[in-house]
């Protein structure tokens, strides 16, 4: 009896579909635009190459070969866009393009993405205030000059439509009528989702929206000194 070989037969890895020096002309695009390289992942299965930035969904993908490359590429949550290119040359052009498109996403802030993150701490620090008392008259009276006062710097700042500028003003005026019968968690519950909900239904430019929570914010601080958001 023939004694089994140790051996096992191993398949070979595909070529890589790019060379050392292509992948240093991407290293180096990546550093042209400001960027920088550890931050991106390079993979070559030998068919397509995927560059790929770990912090965002942007990727560019290199597909094809010499004289004919194929892809698409993607720039933070924008629909993928094809291309082709018949250089290396061409197709290092399209990578620089790309990049510039994934520095400008990662400079963009997301303001919604801020809006809420301002509402869900106002919300936590709402649920931890302990005390639920009623507002005093000075209180009171510090909430409808606050509140009306921002609402019209507010209204006198921005490009707001008349129809707009008469919503937030009923909002303000509902939120100083509930001031008089709520208690202060109970009222900033309520004001941040009159205020919220104000700012989603008249689908601001998120600029603009931002602006107004934030004044709208300053105009009640002082009297939620235990909300670390509005110190």
């Amino acid at each position: 009896m023939k004694a089994k070989s140790g051996r096992k037969s191993t398949k070979e890895s595909p070529a890589p579909l790019l060379q050392k020096w292509q992948r240093n002309n991407l290293f180096e695009a990546i550093q042209a635009a400001g960027l920088e390289p550890r931050d991106f992942n390079l993979a070559d299965s030998g068919t397509e190459v995927q560059i790929k930035h770990k912090w965002s969904e942007s990727i560019f993908i290199i597909g094809g070969g010499p004289g004919h490359y194929v892809g698409h590429y993607v720039v933070g949550d924008s629909p993928s866009w094809p291309y082709d290119a018949y250089s290396w040359q061409t197709s290092t052009t399209r990578v620089s393009t790309w990049l510039q498109g994934v520095k400008r996403d990662l400079e963009t802030p997301d303001l919604w993405a801020e809006l809420r993150r301002e509402v869900h701490l106002l919300g936590v620090g709402s649920n931890e205030a302990t005390e639920n008392t009623l507002f005093t008259q000075d209180e009171q009276k510090q909430i409808a000059e606050g509140l009306r006062g921002l609402a019209k710097q507010v209204s006198d700042a921005s490009s707001l439509s008349e129809v707009q500028k008469q919503i937030l003003n009923e909002k303000i005026d509902y939120l100083v009528d509930c001031s008089r019968r709520l208690g202060r968690k109970d009222w900033l519950n309520t004001f941040i989702g009159v205020i919220l909900g104000y700012l989603l239904s008249t689908a601001l430019p998120p600029d603009v929206a931002h602006g107004i929570f934030s004044t709208c914010l300053r105009a009640i601080g002082l009297l939620y000194p235990e909300l670390p958001l509005l110190d």
